[in-house]
């Protein structure tokens, strides 16, 4: 009996960690609104201008607003899911946190009220102010032409946008954004020879552009090309040790080559950079002490991730493997089921 109720409890998590995108009527139906008000950095006065980007899980940009230093950002009209609010403003000031707009059950309309704290002053740090010399080359034209096509692609209209990419390259063939863009459309497209191909160029172009990198690992994981995706990613993690998609991505290769212990530190990392992160980490690190036998870490692990995410279509189904594992005495030969991928 307690085989049988661990395995349910493996299957379960797996579902729940390799849906794709779940299918919830609420989903469907439901709406919310988001409003983050700009808080200042303590010690910072004064008014700043701030450039505001709504993005998808994956990184996809959906909309984009301005705000000032303690104003309220608004987007309206959102479906419940988990967002990425990214914040930018003067020398390169950056900074993004995964935002959980799911709705308690029963509700069609919700108000988000969050507060989101503005990026921290860049002192004395010579990134802040380094600029690759394959992106100063970029003439003015070709920058002109991918502005363009990020405005078309904000507005749904991917073939206009493609066309802006096409002429940013015939402008300047060299253009490292504009290449990488390009692989990102067709990579969404499904089409990923051709964007490894576009992504490979584009760490060929600027080694240092670690976007670059982070896509080649994102194509070729898809791919199934795990090794590969796992040196890009190393690449990109060495460039930007602190970025969350990069450390979840890395973690995401280490554990699909079954090396639990390196992909439990990033994804560690994830959930201390960004715990509420659509890449779930948490859920991860209870697959992972599932495969090492530690029952009641993994519960830990389960009932974090039930405390940041209270209102997900993952978590009635949680809820029922966390009572499993409460009710059970040991794990027995589950290691290479929690390995395969679904």
């Amino acid at each position: 009996m307690d085989r049988c109720r661990i395995l349910g409890a493996i299957t379960i998590l797996l579902a729940m960690v390799f849906p794709g995108h779940p299918t919830v009527a609420q989903t469907k139906r439901a709406r919310v609104e988001l409003r983050c008000r700009l808080v200042p950095v303590p010690g910072e006065s004064g008014y700043k201008s701030w450039a505001v980007d709504l993005q998808s899980s994956d990184g996809e940009l959906l909309r984009r607003s301005i705000g000032a230093t303690g104003d309220t950002v608004r987007f309206k009209n959102l479906a419940p899911a988990i967002y990425v609010v990214c914040v930018s403003g003067e020398k390169q000031r950056r900074r993004c946190e995964s935002i959980d707009l799911f709705l308690p059950r029963d509700e069609e309309r919700h108000r988000f009220d969050k507060d989101f704290k503005l990026p921290n002053p860049v002192l004395n740090n010579p990134e802040s102010h380094q600029i690759s010399s394959a992106r100063l080359a970029v003439p003015a034209r070709a920058q002109r032409e991918v502005v363009r096509s990020q405005e078309c692609r904000m507005r749904g209209d991917d073939k206009e946008a493609l066309f802006h990419l096409e002429q940013a390259l015939a402008i300047y063939p060299r253009y490292p954004e504009a290449l990488n863009n390009m692989g990102t459309y067709y990579h969404r497209a499904g089409d990923y020879e051709r964007a490894i191909q576009l992504f490979r160029k584009v760490t060929e172009v600027d080694p240092d552009f670690y976007v670059g990198w982070l896509n080649l690992g994102g194509s070729l994981l898809a791919s199934g090309l795990s090794k590969a995706a796992l040196e890009a990613q190393q690449r990109a993690l060495a460039l930007r040790p602190d970025d969350i998609t990069v450390n979840a991505l890395t973690a995401m290769s280490y554990f699909r080559l079954r090396r639990y212990e390196e992909a439990r530190e990033r994804f560690l990392k994830v959930a201390e950079l960004d715990p509420v992160s659509a890449a779930f980490p948490h859920l991860y690190l209870a697959l992972i002490a599932m495969a090492q036998n530690e029952k009641d870490e993994a519960g830990q692990y389960l009932r974090s991730f039930l405390d940041i995410h209270p209102n997900s279509p993952r978590s009635p189904f949680l809820r029922k493997t966390l009572n499993n594992l409460s009710s059970s005495a040991k794990f027995g030969g589950v290691a290479n089921m929690v390995a395969q991928p679904q």
